[in-house]
Formats: C-alpha cells, sequence, structure tokens
C-alpha cells in the first residue's frame, strides 16, 4: 500500500492585538468547506470532513491581514492608514477594504467561497493623481501552530506549516503533526507571485513584493530578485494592480500534487535528491498543464540539461549535470511570462565527504591539554576558523557551556567517526578515539566500572567536570543538587553507539586497537545501555526513558544481536526485555508517542520506526504489570500483543514524521529535511538522516509500493551533505566558509531566511549555521542509510540511487557511489533483491553489472584492510543463489530471511558473480 495515495511593520504586524470578535459573526458554507468571518476578517475556515473538527486558522488571529510598505516621488517609506472592514458581504462572497477618505490607495480584498475552496483576490487601486511604488507587499498567514501539553490538541487541533516561495510556482501547504489529512494548500494563481518571506511561531508572511526589505537587509543573501511594484495615477492604465491565491483542502499528498497541478503551477518530483554529487546525474518531471517555455542555468557552461520524455500526459522528464560545486539554480520559465525555481546544491563524491568529516573532526577538533577536557572533540566555528572549547567559549559560559563539553553538539562527534573507521579503517583515527575515551570518557564523562554507586553512569549538562564537583554545579545549577547528575537519557546511546563501533574495529581491525580489545568494548557498550535503562529513570523518572525517542537507541538492537552472537545471551535478554517494553509502550500505551521535552519533537521518529520494524517482525509475549509508571501511578499491561498491531503504528508515525518533512517542496534545503513547528526556517538537521531512515527502509522492506518513498528516503539521505564545507583548490576548498582551514567542516543546521538568529544564540545567514554542533548525529547515520539501489521507477524508468547508471543492450552497469558502498539492492514491481557485505566494499572504478534479467550480478570487492581475512556477504532473495569468487564456488547457508556467503579475501580485490 502506499501512505502518499492515501491518505516597524513587521514589529507591528506581529503585535497585532487579538480581536474580540462581534455578536455580527457570520458563516458561509460551500461543498465540505465552512469560513467564519466578522468585521475585520476570517477567523475560521475548515474542512467539515475533518475528523477532529479542526480550524486551521488559531484563535484570536484573523486570515486577511496584509503587511504593505510604500512611497510616494523620494519620500518616507510609509504604511496604509486604515484598518481593513468587511464592506460586503454577498452569500459566498465577502469584500474588506481600509479605505478612508485621504488615503492614496484603497485594499480591497475579496474572497469567495466555493465547493473547490476559497479564492481571494486583492485589489491595489490608486486613488490619487500621482504614481505610487508599492515596496513591499506581503500576506500574513496565520496558522494554528502546535504547542501546549494535551497531546490530542497538539496533534489533532494544529498544523505544521510547509513552504515553497519560489517564484510564480509558490505554495503553502499545512498538515497535522499526526500527519491525518485533510491537508490544506495556499497556493498562488496566475499573474501572482511570491518571492520572499519572513517567519515566526503561528505567524508567516509571504511576500509578494519586497524590495523595501532588500534595500534594509544588510546582512546574508537571497537567491530570488525581490521586486517593487508602480500604481499609475488614478484614471490611467496601471493604476490597480491584482494579486490572487487559492486555498483548498486535500486528502492525500497525490491530491495536493493534483491541486498544483490543476491550479496551473508546477507539480516538481526529483530523483535522487536535491543535493547532488558532481557529475552525477539527477532527473527531475515537470507535471504541468502550462507550457515550458526554457530552462536556464544559472551556470550554463558548467551545465547540461536534456529533455528526456514524457512517460505520461503532462508529466515532462528532464536530466541535468552539474559541473560546479556549491548552490545550482535552474530558472524555469514557463506560460511566456512566469517564472520558479529549482535549487540544487552540488558536492564532492560522497566517499570524499564521509572521509574529509572524520578526518576534520580527528584532526581539528580534538583537544590535546593538560586540563580536565584532554581528549575532548568540540565544536568548530567556520566563521572564524577556531576550534572552539571550555577556554575559548565565544561566550558559551555557565549552562550553556554544554554546547562545547558535553550532551549532543559533543557526545556525537565520536560515534560518527567510528562508525566511519568500521568501514573505511585508518589507525590514526582510531588512536584519536582512544584517546578521547581513555582520557575524556572513562574515569571523566563517563563513571568507570569501580565507581559505586552508578557505575557506566554519565554525567550531563553543563559537562562531566562541573558535575564532579558539588561547588560547581551549584554555581549554574539551582534544583536536583542531591542528585547525581547522570539522567539525561539522551546522552547514554552515544556512548552506546561509540562502544558498539570500537567492538567492530577491534574485532575486524585487532592491530589497529590497542586501547581495548573487542571483549572490553563489547562489555562497555552493554553496561552503557544497561545504566541508559536503569539510571536516568531511578534518579529523575520524569526523564521518561520508555516514553521518549532517543537517537542512536536503535544501536542497542545491534548490541542485542552481537550479544547473542557471543554467547552473552542473558545480557542479550535483558535488554530485549528492556527494549520491548518501550515497543510496547509506543505501539499501545501512548495515541501519540511524538514529544519529549517539547509538545511535538522530530527526534522520535528514528526511534518510532526503529521500535514498530522490531514489533512487526518479532514475537513479543503478553504481559501483566510490566513496569510501574512512577510519574502517573500506574501499571501497564498488554493481554494482546500482535504483529499487526506494531505494523499499523509503523504507518502511523510515517505519517506524522511526514507531517514535519519537505516533500513537495523541491529545493535543496526543504526536500527531504525535516523542520519543526517552531523554528521553520532552520532545516537540514540531524533528523533529515534519523529520522529519513526510517522512510528509506520502509521503501525498501515493507512497501508494496515503494517508489515515492524511495525518492523522499535518499532525497533526505542526500540532503544534508550540503552543510558540509568541503572542495578543491578550484572553489577555494569550500563553498560556505572558504578557506582549507574549513575543508571538512559542518554546519549545525541551514537557515533558509536571509538572516536570522538561532537558537543558540548567533545570528547566522541564509546558509549553514557556522558551528557544527549536533550535525554529526546526522552523519553518524550515514552508515545504516547509505545503499546503491537499481529500481525501476513507474515516471523515470530505470534510476540509479546512490551510483552511476549506464544502460547496454543486455546489462545494467551501477557505478557505487552512496558514500559506503556495502548495500546493493534491485526494486522493480516484478524482482527485488538486496545484497549486503559486512566489511570491504564494492569498487567505486569498476561497475556493478546486472544482466537486463535480473538473474546475474558481478560486481569488484575491494580489500580496505589490506590483509587477509573473511567478509561475510548476506543476500536476501527467495531462491538460492550460485555464487563464485575469483571462479571459485562458495557455499551459502540460510539465516532467517538471509542467504549467507562467507567469502575468503586475500588480495586487493576479488570478482564475485552471483546466479539468482
Amino acid at each position: 500500500m502506499s501512505l502518499f495515495k492515501s491518505s516597524l511593520l513587521f514589529f507591528l504586524l506581529f503585535l497585532i492585538p487579538f480581536f474580540t470578535f462581534s455578536q455580527q459573526e457570520n458563516e458561509i458554507t460551500a461543498g465540505n468547506y465552512q469560513l467564519n468571518f466578522n468585521q475585520r476578517g476570517i477567523h475560521l475556515f475548515k474542512n467539515t470532513i475533518d475528523p477532529h473538527d479542526a480550524n486551521l486558522i488559531p484563535g484570536g488571529k484573523l486570515l486577511g491581514n496584509l503587511a504593505i510598505s510604500y512611497k510616494i516621488g523620494n519620500g518616507e517609506w510609509l504604511q496604509p492608514y486604515g484598518a481593513s472592514k468587511l464592506v460586503e458581504n454577498n452569500e459566498k462572497t465577502i469584500i474588506y477594504s481600509d479605505y478612508e477618505s485621504g488615503m492614496p490607495f484603497e485594499t480591497r480584498q475579496t474572497f469567495s467561497l466555493n465547493e473547490n475552496g476559497l479564492t481571494w483576490k486583492i485589489d491595489i487601486i490608486n486613488q490619487m493623481q500621482f504614481p505610487v511604488k508599492i515596496g513591499d507587499m506581503a500576506v500574513n498567514f496565520p496558522w494554528r501552530a502546535p504547542g501546549g501539553g494535551n497531546p490530542n490538541e497538539i496533534f489533532e487541533q494544529n498544523f505544521t506549516k510547509h513552504h515553497y516561495i519560489s517564484g510564480d510556482g509558490s505554495f503553502l501547504y499545512f498538515t497535522k503533526p499526526n500527519g491525518e489529512p485533510p491537508y490544506y494548500l495556499f497556493s498562488v494563481n496566475p499573474g501572482t507571485q511570491l518571492e520572499y518571506f519572513k517567519s515566526e511561531r503561528g505567524n508567516y508572511l509571504a511576500f509578494i513584493h519586497s524590495a523595501k526589505t532588500k534595500e534594509e537587509t544588510k546582512n546574508g543573501t537571497w537567491r530570488q530578485p525581490q521586486t517593487s511594484a508602480q500604481l499609475a495615477p488614478k484614471g490611467q492604465t496601471g493604476d490597480t494592480i491584482s494579486y490572487s491565491f487559492q486555498l483548498q483542502s486535500a486528502k492525500s499528498y497525490d491530491a495536493l500534487r493534483e491541486h498544483i497541478y490543476a491550479n496551473d503551477l508546477i507539480d516538481v518530483r526529483v530523483v535522487p535528491g536535491m543535493t547532488i554529487p558532481a557529475k552525477q546525474p539527477a532527473k527531475f518531471s515537470l507535471h504541468t498543464k502550462t507550457k515550458i517555455d526554457s530552462i536556464i542555468a544559472e551556470f550554463p557552461s558548467e551545465t547540461k540539461i536534456n529533455f528526456l520524455n514524457e512517460p505520461k500526459k503532462d508529466h515532462f522528464i528532464y536530466e541535468v549535470n552539474f559541473q560546479k560545486l556549491g548552490e545550482n539554480k535552474l530558472s524555469i520559465y514557463f506560460e511566456k511570462n512566469r517564472k520558479t525555481y529549482l535549487e540544487f546544491f552540488v558536492t564532492e563524491d560522497l566517499e570524499t565527504l564521509v572521509k574529509k568529516r572524520s578526518d576534520f573532526i580527528t584532526n581539528k577538533q580534538q583537544h590535546k591539554t593538560e586540563k580536565w577536557y584532554d581528549g575532548l572533540y568540540s565544536i568548530y566555528d567556520m566563521k572564524n576558523k577556531q576550534l572552539r572549547g571550555p577556554d575559548n567559549n565565544d561566550g558559551y559560559t555557565g549552562w550553556w557551556g554544554y554546547v562545547l563539553a558535553s550532551d549532543d553538539p559533543a557526545l556525537c562527534k565520536a560515534p560518527y567517526v567510528a562508525s566511519k573507521n568500521s568501514v573505511y579503517p585508518d589507525k590514526k583515527e582510531i588512536e584519536s578515539l582512544e584517546y578521547y575515551i581513555e582520557n575524556f570518557v572513562w574515569g571523566g564523562l563517563q563513571r568507570t566500572d569501580k565507581e559505586e554507586p552508578y557505575p557506566y553512569g554519565i554525567y550531563g549538562t553543563p559537562n562531566w567536570y562541573v558535575d564532579r564537583n558539588p561547588v560547581l554545579r551549584a554555581g549554574v545549577k539551582n534544583s536536583n543538587l542531591d542528585k547525581m547528575n547522570i539522567w539525561r537519557s539522551y546522552d547514554y546511546p552515544h556512548i552506546v553507539m561509540l562502544y558498539y563501533n570500537m567492538y567492530l574495529i577491534a574485532k575486524m581491525y585487532p592491530k589497529m586497537s590497542t586501547y581495548a580489545d573487542a571483549d572490553e568494548y563489547l562489555e562497555r557498550a552493554y553496561q552503557t545501555a544497561k545504566a541508559y535503562f536503569d539510571y536516568p529513570y531511578e534518579i529523575l523518572p520524569w526523564y521518561e526513558t520508555y516514553k521518549w525517542g532517543c537517537y542512536n537507541e536503535l544501536f542497542i538492537l545491534d548490541l542485542i544481536d552481537v550479544l547473542k552472537e557471543e554467547n552473552r545471551k542473558k545480557d542479550a535478554e535483558y535488554l530485549e526485555n528492556e527494549w520491548q517494553k518501550k515497543v510496547k509502550y509506543f505501539v499501545y500505551d501512548d495515541k501519540y508517542p511524538f514529544r519529549s521535552e517539547y509538545s511535538t519533537d522530530r527526534t522520535a521518529f528514528e526511534t518510532s520506526y526503529a521500535v514498530a520494524k522490531y514489533g512487526a517482525t518479532h514475537e513479543m509475549p503478553t504481559d501483566e504489570n510490566l513496569w510501574f509508571d512512577k510519574k502517573l501511578e500506574k501499571w501497564y499491561s498488554h493481554p494482546k500483543v500482535e504483529k499487526a498491531d506494531s505494523r499499523a503504528f509503523m504507518d502511523k508515525q510515517l505519517y506524522a514524521n511526514l507531517a514535519c518533512r519537505g516533500w513537495l517542496e523541491t529545493k535543496y534545503y526543504l526536500l527531504g529535511s525535516d523542520f519543526t513547528a517552531s523554528s521553520d526556517t532552520h532545516t537540514l538537521s540531524y533528523m533529515a538522516r534519523m529520522g529519513g531512515w526510517g522512510i528509506l527502509d520502509y521503501a525498501l522492506n515493507f512497501s508494496e509500493d515503494p517508489f515515492d518513498w524511495l525518492q523522499l528516503g535518499y532525497a533526505s539521505y542526500l540532503s544534508s551533505y550540503a552543510l558540509m564545507n568541503t572542495g578543491t583548490s578550484e572553489n577555494n576548498y569550500g563553498y560556505w566558509y572558504p578557506g582549507e582551514e574549513n575543508d571538512g567542516a559542518l554546519g549545525w543546521a541551514f537557515m533558509s531566511s536571509q538572516y536570522e538568529d538561532t537558537w543558540i544564540k548567533k545570528k547566522t545567514p541564509r546558509g549553514p549555521w557556522f558551528y557544527d554542533g549536533e550535525a554529526d548525529l546526522g552523519m553518524g547515520a550515514i552508515k545504516r542509510m547509505a545503499i546503491i539501489i537499481l529500481a525501476k521507477d513507474p515516471l523515470f524508468d530505470w534510476i540509479a540511487y546512490g551510483g552511476k547508471l549506464k544502460t547496454n543492450v543486455d546489462s545494467f552497469e551501477v557505478f557505487a557511489a552512496d558514500g559506503i558502498n556495502q548495500k546493493f539492492a534491485i526494486i522493480n514491481t516484478e524482482k527485488n533483491f538486496r545484497i549486503e557485505l559486512d566489511r570491504d566494499g564494492f569498487s567505486s572504478l569498476e561497475p556493478i553489472k546486472v544482466s537486463k534479467k535480473l538473474d546475474v550480478i558481478d560486481f569488484i570487492i575491494e580489500n580496505r584492510s589490506s590483509d587477509t581475512h573473511s567478509t561475510q556477504l548476506k543476500i536476501k532473495t527467495e531462491k538460492e543463489p550460485v555464487i563464485t569468487i575469483d571462479s571459485k564456488k562458495i557455499k551459502v547457508r540460510k539465516i532467517n530471511e538471509y542467504w549467507i556467503a562467507t567469502l575468503p579475501i586475500s588480495k586487493s580485490s576479488h570478482k564475485v558473480n552471483m546466479k539468482i
């Protein structure tokens, strides 16, 4: 099944007081729409078939407020004097005007409701015998943004906003945080365009013109023209300017796309994403009734655009190849005088990015000092080309010191480096990791096995040095000083992931690991995972480990499997029992387990998918009084436990994931990216990949109609590579913050507005934040997301994700380029299979060759550790495969759903043949 188919100006504006609605309130209905209005504007708009009866417009706010700045001659910028008021009410049409005698122009707004939705027309009419220049013209769209503590209200009565500001192709759409329809689409009509935006929680300014804002905004950059408009003197041609919009509901994402098409806009799809490695092609589809006049590249001498075909009516397929690194814009001219944009970002090849980032962390972000933070990986400042730390803090003092030395910003770096080194081992980087563990983690950040009470506990904010000193701690915190500060659940999975990957490194490359052996790393991984379930809930129960999704905790499942393999079945059973408590809570005990410290939390969607997948693929026992909720003072019991319930929860959490992820928005910093309702200008955070993993995995393992999910999941994987500042001498080693010193640096998240403050209290121009912070959480998800996929898409035909495709008469050739090169899958409607390597990788120089019948595969394995060893090959297919390596047949065995072959590796490369 496919879920897509089922389902002073600005200051004054944002301080508009709540209106007390008059008793002369009116209602209009048409079809399934209801609109309520009063003398000042529209205060209710909804689809009456919504089971939750949600109003798109928040209480006390009105639809119909405009932000206009104008100038007469060489005078000052002014705002209109009058307030909008109702002047006509004719059945399905209401008209508001702000005009008072003596004003230079009238702004008249006409709202017409019919069974297809609401048409909003704005006329600006000159009333004077001289011209008027309109510098800013923006519509204020208030919406009910999520907040509060009531889960039903948060997820059923509120909306997350999606925006696509792209000239004549612009639209907004709104989804409930639970992901359920109806959805709402606000789109421009022909003759109206949007070019700029400003956003605050619950208020959104979409600019038709923004020349005044451009004139006054000195920082940052903007990628679209910022225009003004001219009103001719009254009575002359051009004395009136008109704009119009549509507001409609839709029952599914496909229905939203159909609205876009029907409204004479362009519904765009892009594969494999909009962050693209140089020299790898992308394809895009323009679904439109209008005529495409031309597509113009920003850098024409370094861009090739080819029209391919029209596989379905009004679906026009193009291929584009970029050579220039950094931002690349395509301007689409359609219907003669209309224009919209596709914004791509072009990177170096992904393997280079994966390696550069790890090298940068170990060589430029580790402190070597005699002080307490010896070994720490801290945040890097791209703008000032400095490694920050406790003694170079850039204002992060007191509690804010956590940014530098603890919690997610600091703790996410080592797990990524370890994950990378389990794939591409580098002795110098492994030595750096072990230095970090020996000098900063063990006995500092983490209590040792000899420290009582709470061995293996991990200290929280602001850092372990303060937390281990009662006087220092009391200087920055005023509560819970009687408790050991090792309760922050989020910190533990980072260290579990670190130790787990160090176990893999020590197991596969024992000569490169000198601080501890594989058994010791496995023990620390287990004990840290055990502490994760035990300590936070015991010490401070409101840190509800079973109720919140914590990034990287899915590594506990890998740890459980390894413990079983290592005959530590009792330890595996303990962790599995604890994990099952979480699975059952998410599936059965909380209607909306997508919250944490925040009313909505996009960090939930990595865990929510992981628990759904576990429950859908594992038998779990029924139970009585499984665990006691200290906060609510209740027991949780589960008299009925079925896989089907977890499978149903999987669909539910996918809908909620989509609600905070760009899907129809084809810009590289929106497509596949996560965002929050409170900071919808902050995109490309770690959850672009971490939550995107679930979408991609669903396409590969569960969906009966996987192609939309593949498109979105892979775009999510690629998206945040745009945060990396890398390059060659030709572009001075970086697009965002050039200079060789910054080659391999990373941005915390992406600022999509021109210039704005961030929650880390640093003003940031459009582009990546100049600190890295939590972004390496997303880098840590690369290994589990990276996969090469040969897919027969119903629209694009045969395409390669994570590789470059060449089609021959009797075969496909796919050159591996996903950054890791250890997984390969074929997805079509007839025959699917998947292969995985546990170490080494597919050569990026020689292609993976697949016969057109999809029954023979040839590939080259590269030996990444340059020694003699065995590599495990896993094949997911129905029939037993025949496998040879260097023409020698290899035995296969069946374990669960995979066929397993152990390949002897001794040379620099080996040729493998598979017949299926």
